[in-house]
């Protein structure tokens, strides 16, 4: 995911000619990417993007299938660091190697059977369920914050606020170390959400890797002493029961936890909350809101907050009639995925009664969203009582993305006018 890791850079047989700027990054395809995405599934489903070195693949069948084909691989760190780094350079950034190379989302079976076992051991049901109450004690806590003023700020007034510190409490962290936490994911995840205008990316996120593992090895160290009862505690009590498992294992697990479980979810709020209000859907939820939890899965269908996830051919294979060289990148465009209009009736209409909805916001297969239920949780408390105390909500700012290629998140300010 690292802004194109993996993949040969020759140039395969020339594609029909496609009208709309084939720059993923022109502000145009940033603010309203959606008739490029169309163009593509209409005109070359599977397409070779000359300015991204690699294949974008748009038609909703065709991304469900690479995301269960095994194939397709989802480690697209190694072949980077491996074909594409100096020796120099490997050994310089070798920590962000091994920090990403254990995390699930960037590997492939065997290893990723062991790593999502760890991970799926603190995302059960029934633990997610248990988190309801410090959700719902924080979205108390930070609309009450908004009584007696007109103007807010989504994200930084409630969209960081919220799940930035269910994630904290969840793993034991402190909350005035919150901006730490941000700080160190911002500068990860313009590596690894493809951002761009980050000078030495590489170097800034390492030496965020470096501070994050320490502060983490902080806390790891206070629980030895004084276990709690908290995910890092949890974790370290699945590494005392499994020899394989090291205390790397445990710190980088929390890393991914505090990474993921923050910006994704932050995304997720300022994206539904401006779907609903532009569509003008808000005040029909405010009506029904036994509809909520079916209004974030249309949102998360209609501008979710990734566009779409890498993968590398691990062989010559054939996507969609098209033949993809062993070692190409190829990137799954779930966004374009959920707006297919085989799949979906009227896919450019949002619709917050819409079932069935088997959209891929959050992948699909073996690495679908580890964090998706407590992400859903968090935004269905959020939406329920947003709603509840102010029907008349209104955007008050333009509506700007981030240029980043994969995630799809809007910029601080986003403002909204409480009625």
């Amino acid at each position: 995911m690292l802004n194109g890791l993996g993949g040969q850079g020759e140039t395969p047989v020339s594609n029909p000619v496609i009208s709309v700027d084939d720059d993923l990054l022109d502000p145009q395809l940033l603010a309203d990417p959606f008739p490029y995405y169309r163009e593509l599934r209409e005109a070359r489903p599977v397409h070779w993007n000359e300015r991204w070195r690699g294949w974008i693949v748009s038609r909703y069948a065709d991304v469900y299938a690479g995301l269960h084909d095994t194939r397709m691989l989802a480690d697209t760190i190694t072949p980077y660091f491996e074909g594409r780094m100096s020796a120099e350079d490997r050994q310089r950034f070798s920590l962000t190697y091994e920090v990403l190379n254990s995390w699930p989302v960037f590997v492939d079976p065997p290893k990723h059977t062991r790593l999502r076992k760890i991970f799926s051991r603190s995302f059960t049901p029934k633990t997610v369920q248990t988190m309801r109450a410090v959700v719902q004690r924080f979205v108390g806590e930070f609309l009450d914050g908004w009584q007696g003023r007109r103007e807010v700020d989504l994200i930084t007034d409630f969209g960081y606020l919220l799940p930035a510190n269910v994630i904290a409490t969840i793993i034991g962290a402190p909350r005035e170390d919150l901006d730490r936490f941000h700080r160190w994911s911002w500068e990860m995840n313009e590596l690894l959400h493809g951002g761009v205008g980050t000078p030495q990316r590489m170097e800034r996120a390492q030496q965020s890797i470096v501070e994050f593992k320490a502060y983490l090895q902080a806390l790891y160290d206070e629980r030895l002493k004084e276990p709690r009862d908290d995910m890092m505690s949890w974790l370290m009590e699945v590494q005392r029961n499994d020899p394989s498992l090291s205390s790397d294992d445990v710190l980088y697990s929390c890393m991914l936890i505090l990474n993921a479980g923050h910006e994704t979810t932050q995304i997720m709020i300022g994206n539904t909350v401006t779907a609903l209000l532009q569509s003008g859907q808000w005040q029909r939820l405010a009506d029904e809101p036994h509809l909520v939890k079916s209004a974030i899965e249309e949102c998360l269908r209609f501008n979710g907050p990734m566009k779409g996830t890498m993968r590398a051919a691990a062989e010559d294979l054939v996507i969609g009639g098209v033949d993809v060289r062993k070692g190409d990148r190829v990137m799954l465009l779930m966004a374009s995925a959920n707006r297919d209009p085989d799949q979906f009736a009227d896919p450019d209409r949002l619709d917050i009664a819409r079932n069935p909805n088997p959209h891929l916001a959050f992948g699909h297969g073996i690495h679908f969203c580890l964090g998706a239920p407590l992400a859903r949780l968090e935004v269905e408390i959020g939406l329920t009582e947003m709603v509840r105390r102010f029907d008349r909500l209104e955007l008050a700012s333009p509506v700007k993305y981030e240029r980043r290629i994969l995630s799809r998140a809007i910029e601080s300010p986003l403002t909204l006018r409480l009625a």
